[in-house]
């Protein structure tokens, strides 16, 4: 089978619907590598009033025997960095390091996993960089999605997809 790697636009936007994604993805045997930022883990973690170190997004749908795995990488910015007062610092850091940092992550994840064939790189269409990482490595597919996934999530649900995956949806 498949093994997706999901990585969300940072926003929680963006996230929640990928979260949803992920899920539905592995309930049809995909393996999941779900992929956020330490700052948006340590935001939703700090929601559920836990430690960071003790949050695990996941951990209810493994037990259900899903293969989902969960992974976090730095921005490039200290968590204590207000990303929203300092907006135009945070994208430009975005635009200039995210996609090497990206690619990083999907390197190392494609490496741990060197038996497990298809890979299929998830992301929002409001990413730059996801098609060139998936031509980089030569080993995936790259399927961008609107940043609700709704569409995507229907045709999962209706089964009407003519779109050849490389296993099955």
């Amino acid at each position: 089978m498949a093994h997706a790697i999901v990585i969300p636009y940072p926003y929680q936007g963006h996230v929640t619907p990928m979260i949803n994604l992920s899920i539905r993805l592995a309930s049809r045997g995909f393996t999941v590598t779900f992929v956020q930022t330490e700052f948006i883990h340590h935001f939703m973690s700090k929601a559920r009033n836990l430690p960071a170190d003790d949050f695990d997004l996941f951990a209810e749908a493994r037990k259900s025997g899903l293969d989902i795995r969960y992974t976090t990488f730095s921005d490039g910015l200290p968590l204590e960095f207000d990303r929203h007062l300092n907006y135009e610092e945070y994208w430009e850091t975005m635009c200039r390091d995210f996609p090497d940092r990206v690619d990083e992550i999907v390197v190392r994840t494609m490496k741990a996993d060197e038996g497990m064939r298809p890979f299929l790189l998830v992301a929002d269409t409001i990413s730059p960089w996801p098609a060139t990482i998936a031509q980089k490595t030569q080993h995936g597919e790259c399927l961008l999605v609107d940043s609700t996934c709704y569409c995507v999530l229907a045709e999962l649900s209706l089964g009407a997809s003519q779109t050849k995956w490389p296993c099955p949806l």
